[in-house]
């Protein structure tokens, strides 16, 4: 008899345990541009020109998110919260970049999520053209000074000897 109870109460706890392994996977993905747009150059670059839209202003958006957003589908990893809103804000604004762009992100003990705000200028691409001789230069020493920050170096100043 014991043995049948146990075997009874081990088959009722293993059917309670896979009940309770309910897993909520959700995904979201979203490209952001900071202010940095710079795209590889290949044969004949193209330039644009950032107008800011004054008429915004400096904007100021707050943005939540829940635990499983942040923790789960982007990693915790701050470039991909950054992204995020700088996404949302890109859209709620109609701009294609977010100039100066600076973030605040914190947790959010209301909603048990996170507080992502995004300050920053609105801007949209204008003049689209093929780079000309002037541009080349610029081009050149943004190639060379790499993807990163520390190997920047010093426009070129040309003499008039």
């Amino acid at each position: 008899m014991k043995k049948l109870f146990l075997i009874i109460m081990l088959a009722f706890g293993c059917a309670i345990g896979t009940y309770a392994q309910k897993t909520v996977f959700k995904f979201r993905d979203a490209q952001a541009r900071a202010g940095d747009a710079v795209t590889e150059v290949c044969v004949k670059p193209t330039v644009v020109e950032v107008k800011i839209l004054e008429e915004k202003g400096r904007i100021k958006d707050e943005w939540t998110l829940s635990k499983e957003e942040v923790e789960v589908a982007m990693k915790g990893e701050l470039d991909n919260i950054r992204a995020w809103g700088t996404y949302l804000s890109t859209i709620k604004n109609d701009c294609d970049v977010i100039m100066g762009a600076t973030f605040k992100i914190e947790d959010d003990e209301k909603s048990g999520g996170y507080t992502v705000t995004v300050v920053g200028y609105p801007g949209v691409f204008t003049n689209w053209h093929t780079a000309t001789t002037e541009d080349y230069e610029w081009i050149r020493i943004q190639k060379l000074s790499g993807a990163d920050d520390r190997t920047k170096i010093a426009p070129v100043i040309k003499n008039k000897n």
